[in-house]
């Protein structure tokens, strides 16, 4: 064989060597990948609806805890920190945020106050996404004093007895009068003296097992 005739043999298999090469590269990129592009990444913070471009929300995780006075909440609005920020709620509900001024916030859960101030962002900010959570449960608490572990106040987030939160302060002290504990009870303006028998809850008496309400007070003398 000539050697120019050799040359152009050996460049056209290389040639064709590459090209199958560059295909079947090409082939197992889109295997890895579904047979699809590349996903468009999601937005911080958890993954994206693709068609509507707003944060997915997982099924079963809505909180249903009702905003109160003294509550602290972290407002979050997607990619702008000067509307961003965690505010206390006053005693009349209302909370100052930037462009919006006062917003009544109390008795309304996370997921409706999100959904309330994007709207009224709407006017302001494009396609706002605002996020709200609750990072401190002050309007709903029940206060231990007396000889336990901690004392002092609780945030009441589901039903509690006073077994449990007496266990949650740390426990009785030494010293504690188990029989006399009293749980302190405002109710149409007069104080209710509940009395508690720790030693007979311990044994079961389920008359003990006394549901704490916001603001009560269990003294452990």
């Amino acid at each position: 064989m000539r050697p120019g005739n050799s040359t152009r043999l050996l460049t056209l298999f290389a040639s064709a060597w590459l090209s199958v090469g560059s295909c079947f590269a090409q082939n197992i990129a889109l295997a890895g990948n579904g047979g699809a592009p590349a996903p468009v990444e999601a937005r911080p913070g958890g993954s994206a609806d693709l068609q509507s471009g707003k944060p997915a929300k997982a099924p079963g995780e809505v909180s249903q805890y009702l905003i109160g006075p003294a509550d602290v909440i972290h407002i979050s609005v997607w990619k702008n920190n000067d509307l961003s920020q965690t505010v206390t709620v006053g005693p009349d509900g209302f909370v100052s945020l930037p462009l919006l001024g006062d917003v009544h916030v109390a008795g309304m859960t996370a997921n409706q106050l999100s959904e309330m101030l994007g709207e009224r962002l709407a006017s302001y900010v494009v396609k706002a996404q605002v996020t709200v959570s609750v990072v401190e449960i002050r309007s709903r608490q029940v206060y231990v004093m007396g000889q336990v572990g901690k004392p002092g106040g609780y945030p009441l987030i589901a039903p509690i007895t006073v077994l449990q939160v007496i266990a949650q302060a740390g426990g009785l002290s030494v010293f504690a009068h188990r029989k006399g504990i009293l749980v302190l009870r405002e109710s149409a303006g007069t104080t209710q003296r509940l009395k508690f028998d720790y030693v007979a809850a311990l044994n079961g008496d389920v008359k003990q097992n006394i549901v704490l309400q916001p603001g009560d007070t269990v003294v452990v003398p």
